[in-house]
C-alpha cells in the first residue's frame, strides 16, 4: 500500500481507489480484531489489565480510520459514474458505507457515552452490535473476496478453464470454480461468526445457557430459607425490567449456597457484625425501583429491587468519627470498590437480594450484590460478602485498571 494515497495529486483515480480501499481494509481488520478481544468474556477474565489497552486502541483506530472515508467522500460522485453498468458493484458499494459509517458512528457515540443519556448510549451500543455481527462478516467477504491473492486464483483458474475445453455432459459441475470459491468463502465465514451470532443474540431470544456448575444452577436449589418477596416486589411495582443484563466477570462465578454465606461489617465501627444466610435473610428489607447502567453503553430500565438500605446496615455498625469511606469486597476474592460515606448513604444505595420479586442469580451477582442506582455498575458489586469501613480512599478494580473514579451517570 502506498501511503503516499493521502497527499499524491498525479496518481490515477482507480489507483487512487484501490489504495483507499486497502487502507480501509487493513484498518477495519485491526478495527475487527480488538472489538471481538473486547467483547470476549475470557479475555476481561484473564487479561483485565490488557484489556483497557484494547480498547483504547480500538478507539484510536476508529478515529484513524474516518481518513480513507474523509479522502473517499469527493470522488463518490465519480465513483459511482463507473458502475453505472454494474448494478450488484454499486449495491456493494452502498451496502459497505453503510456498515463502515454506521459503525464509526456508533462508536463515536459509545466513545462518548458519559457524556450523553443513556437511552441515546443503548441506542448506540445496539447499532454498534448488530453492525458488528452481521456487517462484520459481510466486509470480511468483500474484504478476502476483493483480495489480490484471492482475485489471483479466481484469474488462475479461469485460465485452466480456458486452457481445457468443456464438452457438456451430465456429468458437469453445476457452478464454476469462481461462484464455488465465493460460495465456500462465504460459507466459512458464516461458520465462523455464527456462534458468536448465537450468544449475542441468546438475551434477545429468551435463551440461558445451561450448565452442571452449582454456580449457574438456580439459587433456589442452594439456599433455605428463601426469603419471602415483599408485596411491592412481587409483582414488581415496577411493572418488571425493560432490557437484559450482560453478565460480566473478572474472575470465575463463585460457587455461594446457604452452608458457606457469609456476611459481614467490620473495620472503623462500633460493632463489628456477621451474619449466616438464615439471619441475613430476617433482615427488614425494603423495596426500590432504579434504572442499571453499564459503562460500556447498555441499560436496564424499572427494576425492582428488594433488600436493605445501605445507611440501614451501617447504622446497625455504629460508624466511628475517623472513617471517611466505605470499601465493598466480593466474595470471587478479587473485585473491590468504594464509595464515600455520603455517597454510602445516599438513599437509593442498597444492599440487594432479590430483582422483580426472584432472588438475584449467581450470574448477576446473587444472592446480594450492592446497588449503586447514580453511578455505573463497576461499582454496583457483585456478590458482595463483606463490607468495611475505612479512613483513607479505595481504588477499586477497574479503576485500577483505567477506569474512572467518577462513575457518576450523566441523568
Amino acid at each position: 500500500m502506498d501511503k503516499r494515497i493521502f497527499y499524491k495529486k498525479q496518481q490515477k483515480f482507480g489507483q487512487k481507489l484501490k489504495q483507499l480501499h486497502h487502507w480501509n481494509a487493513l484498518l477495519f481488520t485491526f478495527l475487527a480484531f480488538t472489538g471481538l478481544i473486547l467483547v470476549s468474556s475470557e479475555f476481561r477474565q484473564w487479561l483485565p489489565q490488557v484489556r483497557i489497552w484494547v480498547r483504547d486502541s480500538h478507539i484510536w483506530i476508529g478515529f484513524i480510520s474516518l481518513l480513507p472515508l474523509l479522502f473517499y467522500g469527493p470522488k463518490l460522485v465519480k465513483h459511482l459514474k463507473t458502475l453505472r453498468k454494474r448494478r450488484n458493484n454499486r449495491v456493494n458499494l452502498y451496502v459497505v458505507l453503510f456498515v463502515l459509517v454506521a459503525l464509526i458512528a456508533s462508536g463515536l457515540l459509545l466513545t462518548f457515552q458519559r457524556s450523553l443519556n443513556p437511552a441515546l448510549s443503548s441506542f448506540a451500543l445496539i447499532t454498534h452490535d448488530i453492525m458488528t455481527w452481521f456487517g462484520v462478516p459481510y466486509l470480511l467477504y468483500h474484504s478476502i473476496t476483493r483480495s489480490r491473492w484471492f482475485k489471483a486464483i479466481e484469474k488462475r483458474r479461469a485460465e485452466e478453464k480456458q486452457n481445457k475445453r468443456m464438452v457438456i455432459e451430465e456429468g458437469n459441475p453445476v457452478m464454476n470454480r469462481r461462484t464455488f470459491l465465493r460460495r465456500g468463502t462465504g460459507t466459512g465465514i458464516a461458520l465462523v461468526f455464527t456462534p458468536f451470532i448465537y450468544q449475542w443474540a441468546k438475551p434477545y431470544l429468551g435463551i440461558q445457557s445451561s450448565s452442571s456448575s452449582t454456580s449457574t444452577l438456580p439459587l433456589t436449589e442452594a439456599f433455605s430459607p428463601m426469603p419471602t418477596p415483599l408485596p411491592k416486589s412481587k409483582p414488581p411495582i415496577g411493572g418488571g425490567r425493560s432490557g437484559d443484563f450482560r453478565y460480566y466477570t473478572v474472575t470465575r462465578m463463585p460457587d455461594i449456597s446457604d452452608e458457606n454465606f457469609s456476611f459481614t461489617i467490620d473495620g472503623l465501627v462500633d460493632r463489628s457484625k456477621q451474619w449466616d444466610w438464615k439471619d441475613f435473610v430476617n433482615l427488614s428489607r425494603e423495596v426500590q425501583v432504579s434504572n442499571f447502567y453499564c459503562v460500556t453503553g447498555w441499560s436496564v430500565y424499572d427494576v425492582t429491587w428488594e433488600g436493605i438500605k445501605l445507611r440501614d446496615l451501617l447504622e446497625k455498625a455504629g460508624v466511628q468519627k475517623k472513617a471517611t469511606h466505605v470499601k465493598f469486597y466480593s466474595q470471587d476474592g478479587v473485585y473491590t470498590d468504594s464509595l464515600t460515606l455520603d455517597q454510602a448513604m445516599d438513599a437509593d444505595v442498597m444492599v440487594a437480594m432479590l430483582i422483580d420479586g426472584e432472588l438475584i442469580p449467581n450470574r448477576n451477582g446473587g444472592p446480594v450484590r450492592l446497588i449503586v442506582p447514580k453511578m455505573y455498575a463497576y461499582k454496583s458489586v457483585k456478590w458482595l460478602n463483606r463490607i468495611e469501613l475505612i479512613d483513607e480512599e479505595h481504588i477499586g478494580y477497574w479503576e485500577q485498571r483505567g477506569y474512572s473514579k467518577d462513575a457518576w451517570v450523566n441523568l
